[in-house]
């Protein structure tokens, strides 16, 4: 496969025969409200939109008023926002239809292969275009602004290989999320055996009385580098 010459600092070289195009282009701003009986979204960094769950403590950090007839409606296929999240990635095409928080961005998308624009968005070379056009005092308070995204492009493969990237996704995504899981019930384990070992330790169930600490002579790992190229050095010194 050729690639262009044409370097994208954020992406690098591209196949020469995919087109580069404004992401503006494709979307259109999209805005209605009054519908407080639709089901309340979210939008995570690591999920996308997603069905908010009311009843639960853990996922409603943010305040939910009473009255929701000023919270935007969103419809199936959608590219929906959070704008003060989106340097962290906080978007995606939504799945569902409901209402989010006034202070999301919501879009129509004129792009055929939906599925494709979603993981290409979503993916981690979008999210450093999503910081540079966003604003603020402090990084947690970062504002998108929608102006700013004009200049954002976007990559688009022929048809066809859109197709083939979006199932070779599908069949590679399984066996990562399992790999994830495995990991993670692994580190489950090892903070609970963590926190058994200290709470046995203080509780005197285990006697460390007759433990004696070894004694760690600090190494600054600069010097050792300094040292290793001075050797690299004076080996080549004497080869020559």
């Amino acid at each position: 496969m050729s690639y262009s010459k044409d370097n994208l600092a954020w992406l690098g070289t591209i196949p020469d025969h995919w087109q580069v195009s404004k992401l503006r282009q494709g979307l259109s701003p999209f805005s209605e409200k009054n519908h407080p009986d639709m089901p309340l979204l979210s939008v995570l960094r690591e999920k996308g939109v997603i069905i908010r769950n009311v009843e639960s403590k853990e996922e409603n950090h943010n305040y939910v008023p009473d009255d929701l007839s000023n919270y935007k409606l969103v419809k199936q296929g959608q590219f929906t926002m959070n704008k003060m999240k989106a340097w962290q990635g906080s978007y995606g095409v939504s799945d569902y239809t409901g209402i989010v928080s006034p202070a999301y961005f919501i879009f129509d998308i004129a792009f055929e292969n939906l599925e494709y624009f979603h993981y290409a968005i979503r993916s981690k070379v979008y999210v450093n275009f999503f910081a540079q056009a966003s604003d603020g005092i402090r990084v947690g308070q970062w504002d998108l602004q929608m102006d700013k995204m004009k200049e954002i492009p976007f990559i688009v493969p022929p048809a066809d290989e859109q197709i083939a990237i979006v199932k070779h996704i599908k069949q590679a995504l399984p066996q990562y999320d399992a790999a994830i899981e495995k990991l993670t019930e692994e580190v489950a384990v090892l903070e609970e055996y963590k926190n058994k070992i200290i709470a046995d330790t203080v509780t005197g169930k285990i006697d460390v009385r007759g433990i004696e600490i070894p004694e760690y002579e600090f190494v600054d790992e600069d010097a050792d580098a300094d040292n290793e190229d001075d050797g690299e050095e004076d080996t080549e010194e004497q080869e020559n």
